[in-house]
């Protein structure tokens, strides 16, 4: 029998191979093989069933999920994670506390505090200061007032800032939060410094009560606001509230919000260790807002107060005034500026009641003697500011605190004309020249309100832009401010009156004999002025105000 053969390629041509002819054995074995392992007829088109898709029927491998270097791959990660956390947070919270800090150090340098107060009462004067005159110009009085008085009665504690104080009085109110509140105090033990800064805080105490004066707390709600907006029978016509704020009080809810200024001007004036010119300046204070609330008696006898401590110790028979008109004596030598000022306040108070003829002559003769003085800087003062410091230690004094400021001068000696000085010669002029306007002649009235304006504004260019000379500025801008509003009104109406002669015909013609006849005004002349004022005003409105660009911080990004 023939072995088959199996097929073979040879040079690229099939050819059957020679093959072992199996026995009968051999292929029921092969066939029972195939039939028991094709599970599907042949006819099908299914998918073939081959070894390598099956799945295999051994179970699945156990997994361990917690094994030893498992768990100690986990902990090395909860600590890592927990130590950028605990950095991170750290790093933030460093942050904030020098971004603190670096804020107490710039208000320290803008309001500078005695440096023997405790920390918390040096922050509260810093506070009240900064919330009266704010970078934003949101001045929020009650919050200032609130802090002025934490400072004071911490000031007032023997076991904080107040020890060695002897009171010189036991009435006290129970009424107050601090019933010893307004109780004086001889405060001559301690030092200057400390004297100095009570004052100021006295001071600023008044000050910021006289602008929430009548106010009234709501205890409903513990909302402090003006009593012109409450709502009840004293105030039959209150006035509506700002665009969201809350709704209004009730009077039946409220009660007075603060004490009246006058007590703490009256606590001034009755503290022991003050000197001269504080107890002048309290005075002077009083006496304005005496006036400001009507009482004129109570007003000249505070400026009255004011005048024995300006000539204490000068003889009657020698005063440089005269003690019935108060006109400076021209033969008198250079006044003080405690003089001086007391003088001024008197003239002004006689000019808003309408005493021109006793305010006149007083302004004349303080412009004269305020021009007297002399023009050199006081050699005390030249040394210090020509004296020059060395590079490192400026660098020094950058980082250290800044020193408390040197008491300014007692007011006994004459002043020097000095731009502030100036800047009160040009006041001066601008009153001179509201009262001639007002009553004798409109031409001099608008004469000595543009030299007054003039004046004011070469004082306030001379001391540039910038954060400096923060009082001087002041004076000057509250001046040149005034001066154009004065002038701007005075010629607006001299305008107003031109152009209505115009319109009825009024305005004459030249005749035959007006050469000889005198000079005519030209035409337009005072609305042509009212178009240099106003150019004035846009001119000077870069010096009015120091504008300074707003520092990038991080908390800028979440402001709206």
């Amino acid at each position: 029998m023939l072995r088959p053969r199996l097929a073979v390629r040879r040079q690229g041509r099939p050819v059957l191979a020679a093959q072992p002819n199996p026995s009968s054995w051999t292929r029921r074995t092969t066939c029972a093989r195939s039939l028991t392992t094709q599970t599907q007829p042949l006819a099908t088109k299914s998918r073939p069933n081959l070894p390598f898709l099956n799945i295999s029927s051994s179970r699945l491998a156990s997994v361990r999920y917690s094994s030893s270097v498992r768990s100690g791959w986990i902990r090395h990660e909860v600590k890592l994670a927990a130590r950028y956390t605990f950095t991170l947070w750290g790093m933030l919270a460093a942050g904030l506390v020098i971004f603190f800090f670096v804020q107490e150090e710039t208000l320290e340098r803008d309001h500078p505090t005695p440096h023997e107060w405790t920390y918390m009462t040096r922050k509260f004067l810093r506070d009240a200061k900064e919330l009266e005159d704010p970078r934003d110009g949101n001045i929020q009085w009650a919050n200032s007032l609130g802090r002025v008085r934490n400072a004071l009665m911490r000031l007032s504690d023997p076991k904080k800032d107040g020890a060695g104080l002897i009171p010189l009085s036991d009435v006290t109110d129970p009424e107050l939060e601090d019933p010893i509140e307004f109780v004086p105090y001889d405060i001559t033990a301690k030092s200057e410094e400390w004297r100095r800064g009570y004052f100021e805080a006295m001071m600023t105490a008044a000050k910021t009560a006289e602008h929430v004066d009548g106010w009234v707390l709501d205890v409903t709600r513990n909302m402090v606001s003006p009593a012109k907006f409450m709502i009840g029978p004293s105030n039959p016509n209150p006035v509506p509230i700002p665009p969201g704020a809350a709704h209004a009080p009730l009077e039946e809810n409220c009660v007075n919000a603060f004490p009246s200024a006058d007590r703490w001007y009256m606590k001034l004036l009755a503290t022991k260790g003050f000197t001269e010119r504080q107890r002048l300046e309290a005075a002077l204070e009083y006496a304005s807002f005496m006036e400001y609330k009507g009482q004129s008696e109570a007003a000249r006898s505070l400026q009255e107060l004011a005048l024995g401590e300006a000539t204490k110790g000068v003889d009657a028979s020698k005063l440089p005034y005269d003690s019935k008109t108060f006109v400076l004596s021209d033969k008198a030598s250079s006044p003080s500026l405690n003089l001086i000022d007391v003088l001024t306040s008197i003239a002004n108070s006689k000019a808003r009641t309408g005493d021109i003829a006793g305010a006149l002559p007083m302004y004349i003769s303080l412009l004269k003697a305020r021009r007297s003085l002399s023009d050199e800087r006081p050699a005390e003062s030249r040394s210090s500011r020509s004296r020059s410091v060395p590079i490192y230690q400026t660098v020094i004094d950058f980082f250290k605190p800044p020193a408390y400021p040197p008491p300014p001068p007692d007011g006994t000696q004459a002043p020097w004309r000095s731009a502030e000085e100036r800047c009160q010669e040009a006041s001066l002029q601008i009153y001179i020249g509201e009262i001639l306007y007002a009553t004798s002649s409109k031409d001099d009235g608008l004469s000595w309100t543009r030299d007054g304006v003039d004046l004011a504004e070469e004082q306030l260019r001379s001391l540039g832009i910038g954060p400096g000379a923060k009082t001087t500025k002041k004076v000057c801008r509250e001046c040149l401010g005034t001066g154009l509003d004065n002038w701007h009104t005075m010629v607006s109406r001299l305008a107003m009156a031109e152009k209505a002669k115009e319109e009825n015909g009024g305005a004459s013609k030249p005749g035959m004999f007006s050469f000889w006849g005198g000079a005519t005004e030209p035409e337009g002349r005072w609305a042509a002025e009212e178009a240099v004022v106003q150019e004035r005003v846009r001119r000077t409105k870069e010096i009015m105000e120091d504008v300074t660009r707003e520092k990038s911080f991080v908390t800028n990004w979440f402001k709206a």
